[in-house]
C-alpha cells in the first residue's frame, strides 16, 4: 500500500510540474525605491485565460545599503486586464501597491508607493520600474495577440 501512495505522489508531482513550468518566467527587473534596485526571480502565471491572470512569484533584490552589498527577498502579486497592471510587492522592510502597463506579460512597467513596515526605513516613498519576463518559446505565459 505504502508503495503505491509514493507511486501516486510521483505521478501527480511530475504532471504537475510540467503544467507549472509552461507558465513559469524568469524576471528581472530594474526599480527606483529612494535607491537603485535590481531584481531577479520567478513568475508564474495562473490560469488558462490570457484575458484576466494573475501572476506571483518569488524574487531576489540587490541594492547596497551603508556600502554593503544586500539581498532582499520578495514575493510579488499582479493582476492583469487589458494591458493594466494592478500589484503589491511585500520584502521585509516595505509593502509596496504598483499600478502600471503589461505588454502581452513580456514586459510591465510600473509605479507606485514603499510603505516602510521595518524601523530601517531602507524603501520608501514613490517607486519606478521595468521588468522583463523571459519565458522559453512555446509557453502559455505570454499573452497572444489577437487580430481582428
Amino acid at each position: 500500500m505504502k508503495k503505491h501512495f509514493i507511486l501516486t505522489l510521483l505521478l501527480l508531482g511530475i504532471s504537475s510540474k510540467a503544467q507549472l513550468l509552461e507558465k513559469t518566467a524568469l524576471n528581472v527587473a530594474y526599480r527606483y525605491t529612494g535607491r537603485n534596485i535590481l531584481q531577479a526571480g520567478l513568475e508564474f502565471k495562473t490560469g488558462e485565460s490570457s484575458h484576466r491572470p494573475v501572476i506571483f512569484g518569488p524574487s531576489v533584490l540587490y541594492t547596497r545599503i551603508n556600502q554593503t552589498d544586500r539581498f532582499i527577498p520578495e514575493a510579488n502579486v499582479y493582476y492583469t486586464t487589458n494591458g493594466q497592471l494592478y500589484g503589491v510587492s511585500v520584502n521585509p522592510y516595505s509593502i509596496e501597491p504598483r499600478i502600471g502597463i503589461s505588454l502581452f506579460n513580456i514586459f510591465f512597467l510600473n509605479t507606485g508607493y514603499a510603505f516602510p513596515i521595518h524601523h530601517e526605513k531602507y524603501f520608501k516613498g514613490i517607486t519606478f520600474g521595468i521588468q522583463f519576463n523571459i519565458a522559453p518559446k512555446g509557453t502559455k505565459f505570454y499573452d497572444q495577440m489577437k487580430v481582428m
